[in-house]
């Protein structure tokens, strides 16, 4: 009977908490009012009078279609993965909550951030509890109300995954990266998606290589085809001069990658040394304190609290130590107690950058909202209708101390190697409207983006900023297919963003090429060695080589990902003649039998594969064949004639309802995406009557 009493009890108390939330809702949707059009293929096009009733109804807009991802992160910002994942997930509550993220934004938010950016976060939440007060029934309802922090910490713990900090905590507490620091090289597994995130393509062109007076833009990032971080695409539309469409994360009040009427921009992800580790000497007699200057400084000492599910309703809040030392949050460790510092670590702006780069209607304003550094990572390739381009290597990289080894753990005990400043924009990798005409990022060296002559020297850049010298097949693929020709036309520029080749200049085909000289003795490795040297290198449809070759390269790339050595060829080599011919009888499958993109019931071949400039990463399913998980999904054609005139296309690898598989752009772009085809954006012509599917005004 007491049990009964007490789930009868929580119950109703949850139902007064929700009819509370609604009410609340509900009367601060008042405040807004959001005009949605949906155009022929479902997507958003959301219009307002000022910037916070458009962010109010892209809120609301994003929630119709992808109310679960928009939720799922929910436990993360909050610092709640504990109650979700058990033991596990309280792993990732503790480092959050060391970090002191909420806290910060706590403390914070009403100093640090304007009051036009204030008015945009708060619509947005706004929106998203507007969307879940009329439908009080979904079954995501508990992990709502959402604040206005909320989304802030989202933004915060981007920066986080991007800096390299939590890659370095993980290393360390493994006792890995003492010797060599590779922190920012590493991947952390903390999420199931970030594995996914392998890559980004962004290029663009100028009159001195389109010669035909154009300008183009091409933006394609590579992330998780599902899942809180995939790509929706959505067009915002304000009478205070906001007028962006590109792609945006589930979360986000801003487009992260996209354009307006008179510029556009890509992000690739860059792997800058973002972080430091401070090797500390603890007082033997007394473990609060450590060494400083020749002087014992007591650590700043507080109690985690981590409540963790234990099994069905129950959790127990379990409480752990946290020590800070000047430098940052400390470690201790088998092998040395360590500080982290790392940039951004105090900064919650952000959505302010964001949202300059939103606004932004030049070359100017762009570059100015850049050197905010808010943004701590990403290289970022730029174009725009005056016929402007410009690569940056984005990177918000502490300013240390010169002839100091940084790619180990430093000496804790010195204050003068503690760094308080990022380096001046004018002091990274920047290149504007370079001589060649055209730009390509691919996640390569900074100093491989265009012609060799156009290409910056690093002897100018300090080594202390740590930056990559890694080389991707697409880098190689996109500057041999640029460098070919004098002009690059539309068709052209397309053609290049959908090649899906690999280079014999690439790390792939150098793994390779020592089965091509192996004398095997068995049949069955003579036949597979003969379809690789017939390979052309290609993973087009028909290609009877691409199945055993990418098969092959597959673990070399996945290794360089991990920074870590590739296993044997030719044991990789027998292993994959004997799953390829076990799975199809033969060992040269079609590549159109082998690489599909599946959605529900649909399932389309694709052309492409891991690392080249049509990229899908596959995962092999228990049927046999890849299905596209990564990769290519949305992306986006933009174009400014001699005249300025703009022209935009893009496609999703899905289509714009994401969750609803019955409606129909759950799938209908998937066909486009297979042809290698674009579909209209509608960006002016959005509420032309042969282009709309719907429309409609909140609140209702």
């Amino acid at each position: 009977m007491n049990k009964t009493f007490i789930v009868l009890s929580l119950f109703f108390s949850f139902q007064m908490l929700i009819a509370d939330f609604k009410v609340d809702a509900i009367e601060k949707a008042k405040n807004y009012q959001s005009v949605i059009t949906r155009d022929i293929w479902g997507v958003p096009h959301i219009e307002g009078t000022r910037d916070a009733d458009v962010a109010f109804g892209l809120a609301y807009a994003h929630a119709e279609d992808d109310i679960k991802n928009l939720i799922s992160n929910m436990s993360l910002y909050r610092a709640e993965m504990g109650l979700k994942e058990g033991f596990e997930g309280a792993v990732t509550d503790y480092l959050i909550k060391v970090l002191e993220i909420r806290e910060r934004v706590n403390s914070r938010y009403e100093s640090d951030l304007s009051s036009e950016v204030k008015k945009i976060i708060e619509a947005y939440s706004d929106g998203l509890n507007y969307w879940a007060a009329i439908n009080p029934q979904n079954e995501y309802i508990k992990g709502f109300p959402i604040t206005k922090e909320d989304i802030v910490v989202g933004f915060s713990l981007q920066n986080l995954f991007f800096s390299g900090v939590i890659s370095s905590i993980e290393k360390l507490q493994k006792g890995e990266g003492i010797d060599k620091k590779e922190i920012t090289k590493v991947r952390t597994n903390l999420l199931e998606w970030q594995d996914l995130v392998l890559g980004s393509n962004a290029f663009s062109a100028n009159p001195n290589k389109t010669g035909d007076g154009s300008t183009r833009l091409m933006i394609n990032s590579h992330q998780p085809l599902e899942g809180p971080v995939a790509w929706y695409e959505a067009h915002v539309k304000s009478e205070e001069g906001w007028n962006m469409m590109g792609g945006v994360f589930p979360g986000s009040p801003f487009i992260f990658v996209g354009f307006n009427e008179n510029l556009g921009w890509g992000f690739t992800v860059n792997k800058p040394d973002l972080s430091d580790a401070f090797l500390l000497e603890v007082n033997p007699k007394n473990t609060n304190e450590y060494r400083l200057d020749g002087k014992w400084v007591r650590f700043k000492i507080k109690t985690i609290k981590l409540p963790i599910k234990l099994w069905g309703p129950f959790w127990w809040t379990f409480n752990r130590e946290a020590k800070y030392s000047v430098h940052g949050p400390v470690l201790e460790t088998d092998h040395g107690v360590y500080a982290i510092r790392f940039s951004g670590m105090e900064d919650i702006k952000q959505v302010e950058q964001w949202y300059k780069l939103n606004k932004s209607k030049n070359k100017n304003e762009w570059l100015e909202a850049m050197k905010l550094r808010s943004i701590v990572s990403f290289n970022a390739i730029y174009a725009d209708k005056d016929s402007n381009i410009i690569f940056l290597h984005n990177s918000s990289s502490p300013k240390r101390k010169e002839g100091v080894n940084w790619t180990q753990p430093v000496n804790g005990s010195k204050s003068s190697l503690i760094w308080n400043e990022i380096v001046p924009l004018d002091q990274i990798p920047l290149i504007i409207n370079p001589k060649s005409g055209w730009l390509i990022s691919t996640n390569q060296d900074p100093f491989k983006v265009t012609s060799e002559e156009s290409n910056l020297s690093p002897s100018n850049y300090s080594i202390t900023l740590g930056l990559q010298k890694r080389m991707t097949n697409r880098a190689n693929r996109g500057l041999e297919l640029f460098s070919e020709t004098k002009y690059i036309n539309e068709k052209k520029f397309k053609e290049i963003k959908f090649d899906n080749s690999y280079s014999k200049n690439s790390r792939a085909y150098k793994y390779l090429k020592p089965i091509l000289e192996i004398c095997f003795k068995e049949e069955q490795l003579i036949k597979a060695q003969k379809i690789l040297k017939d390979w052309d290198l290609s993973t087009n449809f028909d290609n009877r080589s691409a199945a055993l070759g990418v098969c092959l390269i597959s673990p070399e790339w996945l290794a360089e990902q991990a920074q870590r050595l590739p296993p044997p060829v030719e044991t990789v080599f027998r292993d994959c003649v004997d799953q390829i011919y076990k799975i199809y009888g033969r060992l040269d499958p079609l590549w159109s039998e082998r690489n599909f993109l599946v959605r529900g019931d649909k399932k389309v071949p694709v052309q492409g594969g891991p690392d080249t400039l049509r990229a899908i990463y596959g995962r092999q399913q228990q049927e046999g064949f890849l299905k596209a998980q990564g990769g290519d999904g949305l992306y986006i054609y933009v174009e400014w004639d001699k005249d300025g005139r703009l022209k935009s296309e893009s496609i999703h690898q899905y289509g714009s309802a994401t969750q609803d598989s019955n409606s129909p752009h759950y799938d209908d772009q998937m066909n486009l995406y297979s042809s290698e085809k674009f579909k209209e954006t509608f960006f002016k012509t959005f509420n032309q009557s042969n282009n709309m599917e719907s429309t409609i005004t909140i609140p209702q």
